[in-house]
């Protein structure tokens, strides 16, 4: 089982800090209105003073370039300062930084370490990410029931992530015992979260008739909510559904077009459906399959 490490350098949601102090007021709102030069400025002083809110926040604008010059460098440092004094967002975006050798040399181990702090602390994505590690071996040594006893904390908490991997777990049988209809159960919590790997494969569980009678017209509803988010493998899915006439009236104008994203995006089969189209043919395409 293959799955990036979370990265939450975003500053969609302005971060809520647990103090409040002055400078600390003035960052949040200035994130808010996306003033990230006055949230860098309000921030830099209460950093250099050895906060540690303030100096993840601070790494998180550096890492993302918002308000200064994307520094990596620097965002790692920031990381590291504030990992130091226990935060445990900043533990868990330094073992992120150390994963993938960001900023900072490429150290698994170490970054095992600081998610495993983070995830002590209950942070969701930390407990997330420590799964991953002990699913692939990646700084620790691989063990299937760490990874799923981790996803299955992180996945309780909400974690949309989380509860997608921990569905693929129950699936195939990883750290646990095989269960469709857990793996049914994650997807659904995960997919009700917009989770589009998690809408993908519910929609396959329903064009295939996995723990859940065989509805077309479900797995169409499902492949729709991921395609229309962009994910490739669901706009695949639905081009075979509208080509088919399954679930929906046969139309091979939209067909065309979901299989047009999809190949876009570096989808082979769709290449290859939308070749056989042109041809005239046809396209012999792949059912959507069960994850």
């Amino acid at each position: 089982m293959r799955a990036a490490l979370l990265c939450l350098f975003f500053l969609c949601v302005a971060p809520v800090f647990a103090s409040a102090e002055p400078g600390l007021i003035e960052a949040v709102a200035a994130i808010e209105r996306k003033d990230y030069v006055a949230a860098h400025a309000a921030l830099a002083p209460l950093a250099g003073s050895g906060n540690a809110e303030a100096q993840y926040v601070l790494g998180r604008l550096y890492a993302a370039g918002h308000g200064c010059r994307k520094d990596e460098s620097m965002a790692a440092a920031l990381f590291r300062q504030a990992a130091v004094q226990g935060d445990p967002s900043a533990q868990n975006s330094l073992a992120m930084f150390l994963v993938e050798g960001r900023g900072v040399e490429q150290n698994a181990a170490e970054a095992a370490g600081w998610f495993r702090k983070a995830a002590d602390q209950g942070l969701a994505a930390a407990e997330y990410n420590l799964g991953l590690l002990y699913a692939e071996g990646r700084g620790v040594e691989k063990n299937p029931q760490e990874a799923f006893k981790w996803q299955q904390r992180a996945a309780k908490q909400g974690y949309a992530p989380a509860q997608y991997i921990l569905g693929r777990m129950h699936l195939h049988g990883e750290g646990a015992r095989r269960s469709e209809t857990m793996a049914l159960h994650w997807f659904q919590q995960a997919a009700g979260q917009g989770e589009v790997r998690a809408q993908n494969d519910l929609g396959s569980f329903y064009a295939q008739g996995v723990a859940v009678p065989q509805d077309y017209a479900k797995a169409a509803e499902f492949y729709q909510k991921a395609a229309d988010q962009g994910y490739v493998p669901a706009q695949y899915n639905l081009g075979v559904l509208h080509e088919e006439g399954l679930g929906r009236a046969r139309n091979m104008a939209e067909a065309r077009r979901w299989y047009r994203k999809a190949a876009d995006g570096g989808d082979k089969d769709a290449r290859a459906a939308l070749e056989l189209l042109d041809k005239g043919r046809a396209s012999g395409v792949r059912p959507p399959s069960a994850p």
